[in-house]
């Protein structure tokens, strides 16, 4: 795996994340994540580039993280550049990494670097579509990022809801499909089930209790709880699809 498209879309949503607290109003609330403003969605990204850094260099889970928050009242451009400045750290660290490197993350998968390279890769991008939209009412995520975010969605998301917040695999299986023309071979497809009580993933076409279909952007925004349903074409059982889109934790 190259870490590389992973590194260049840090740098990016990053950058365009300081571009949102420049040209936004910080006190903006962010309708995707209740209770914050454009301020604490921010500070929140950048803290978590600077926590995954400590845990990229140390390799265990940190105990403490030390760095300097920015002002309780920065200007946009001084918490801009605060996000940069952690951002870059982050990239510089895992630029000294190979993919197959051993580390920790709290996550259920392999203990491996490549793991908070697409990790952060994706927690940047969404929130770089936060905050856009409460900067500027509009956003967009491009085709095959929104794709991996899919596949992050089901190997690393959904088994973390199930077993942080004990939620129960619904019975019934759910299959996902992109429309997108051009993704890589490989990706635009998912079908995910209970088995025996435990939670399933495959990346394969398989006909499901119920199917979404829609632009990987869309899917993506439904399935972290950023857009309506009607977003997307829900396809078989309705009631299938909503035990999966009902489950807690986003």
């Amino acid at each position: 795996m190259n870490l590389d498209p992973y590194l260049l879309a840090i740098r990016s949503d990053s950058e365009r994340m300081a571009t949102a607290a420049i040209d936004g109003d910080l006190a903006a609330a962010v309708e995707s994540c209740p209770g914050w403003d454009l301020r604490e969605l921010i500070s929140h990204t950048g803290a978590v580039h600077r926590w995954a850094r400590t845990a990229i260099d140390g390799g265990v889970a940190p105990a403490t993280v030390e760095y300097s928050w920015p002002a309780p009242d920065a200007a946009g451009h001084e918490l801009g550049e605060w996000l940069l400045d952690g951002a870059n750290t982050l990239i510089a660290s895992l630029t000294t990494r190979d993919p197959e490197d051993p580390t920790w993350h709290p996550f259920g998968l392999e203990q491996k670097v490549w793991v908070w390279a697409r990790r952060q890769s994706q927690e940047t991008m969404i929130h770089r579509w936060d905050a856009e939209v409460a900067a500027s009412g509009a956003s967009s995520l491009e085709p095959a990022n929104a794709a991996d975010g899919i596949a992050e969605f089901f190997d690393l998301a959904l088994p973390r809801v199930f077993a942080r917040e004990a939620a129960i695999v619904p019975s019934p299986s759910l299959h996902v499909h992109c429309t997108d023309n051009g993704l890589p071979d490989g990706a635009g497809e998912w079908i995910v089930w209970n088995e025996d009580g435990e939670y399933r993933m495959a990346t394969e076409h398989r006909t499901g209790d119920a199917a979404l279909r829609g632009l990987a952007a869309d899917l993506l925004l439904v399935l972290t709880g950023r857009a309506d349903r009607s977003s997307i074409d829900v396809v078989g059982d309705a009631g299938a699809a909503n035990a999966w889109l009902d489950l807690p934790g986003f």
